[in-house]
């Protein structure tokens, strides 16, 4: 392939990948969403394999597209965890491209093997699996995305499986314009959908109700008797929702409190995430400029599972961030079900 036409596709790869970076950093600074993050330094990986491969070395190439597949992978665990379809336990295997090039790294270094596919072609291809299998696990994210996860999904999951073909063609010069000019098309058509899917209102925060919220900022506890009028009332309001009765309006954000495996659903242990998610809403909520609402149906069945002094505290802090952000978190009480003592405490802490 013609030097000059190398190098300077190789410059527009290379451009094309920070400015991806910085877009998708900026959404993670400015929105704080995780999933950019991770996505952004996947970006910025990527964009030192282009070096690594200017440069000519091979232990950086590894290296960098290992990142690449491991923060990559990474982001879309946690996109999926945020939406309660995955479980969090499952981001400690996004590390294992970064051990297979590291592994192989030491095998070049002293000695062991000085052979072309075990120092780059095994760990490229490794990490391209990767590539390949965060576009599928994006797929499951369509209930909440729609067409964009359908379509970052597929770019994804086709850019993997080009890139498995790198340790057998890349030393075929007759393939070398076609596989660097794929490679440049789904560079580009990937960085597009994923810059913007992270734009999407559906990604970056909840939208603003049509109708005014009069609702006290703080904690409102109500009782199973008045939830239903409460239902009607929300019904038009993005209300985000950890409940065991999974019949609410259509428009709250609705997560099922249960230990089963299924989509939207999160671990009556998991108070970390739940609240993750409702200091991520509550601020989200308070830019777009309305108040958010956090509901929660079933707390005697977090008790049940955590204890009450850990309720206590999960509730203390979910308060903590109402007020802060100008919120409201709403209990859903069967005070038949608290020991006299417990309601008080609970009460005078949350109230």
């Amino acid at each position: 392939m013609n030097p000059a036409l190398l190098l300077w596709g190789q410059s527009l790869n290379f451009l094309i990948k920070v400015v991806a970076f910085g877009m998708l950093a900026y959404v993670y600074l400015k929105y704080q969403r995780k999933p950019a993050l991770c996505w952004s330094l996947s970006w910025l990986a990527a964009s030192f394999s282009i070096l690594s491969d200017m440069l000519e070395n091979p232990y950086l190439l590894s290296l960098a597209e290992a990142f690449w597949a491991t923060f990559l992978f990474y982001g879309v665990i946690e996109l999926l965890n945020e939406n309660g379809i995955l479980a969090e336990g499952f981001k400690i295997v996004s590390i294992a491209p970064v051990i297979m090039s590291i592994y192989t790294i030491f095998l070049g270094n002293f000695g062991y093997s000085s052979d072309w596919f075990v120092i780059l072609g095994l760990p490229y291809a490794f990490s391209a699996l990767f590539i390949f299998f965060s576009g599928v696990l994006l797929l499951y994210a369509r209930g909440t995305y729609d067409s964009n996860a359908l379509y970052l999904g597929a770019v994804l999951s086709i850019q993997g499986l080009h890139e498995l073909d790198y340790p057998v063609l890349r030393q075929v010069a007759w393939f070398a314009p076609i596989g660097f000019t794929l490679g440049a098309f789904l560079t580009v058509l990937s960085a597009y959908i994923m810059v913007r899917f992270v734009f999407t209102e559906e990604f970056i925060k909840f939208e603003k109700p049509a109708v005014e919220l009069n609702l006290k900022p703080g904690v409102m506890i109500i009782t199973s008797q008045e939830y239903p009028g409460l239902k009607e009332t929300l019904r038009e309001v993005p209300v985000l929702a950890f409940v065991r009765n999974p019949e609410v309006p259509e428009t709250w954000k609705k997560f099922f409190i249960t230990n089963a495996t299924e989509q939207n659903a999160i671990s009556p242990t998991n108070l970390g995430k739940m609240a993750e998610m409702a200091s991520r809403y509550f601020r989200e909520a308070h830019e777009k400029g309305f108040e958010g609402v956090l509901l929660i149906d079933c707390p005697e069945y977090l008790k049940t599972y955590n204890g009450f002094k850990a309720l206590v505290k999960f509730l203390a802090s979910l308060k903590d961030y109402a007020t802060l952000y100008e919120g409201v978190l709403i209990l859903v009480l069967e005070k038949g079900a608290w020991e006299e003592k417990e309601l008080h405490l609970l009460e005078s802490l949350i109230t």
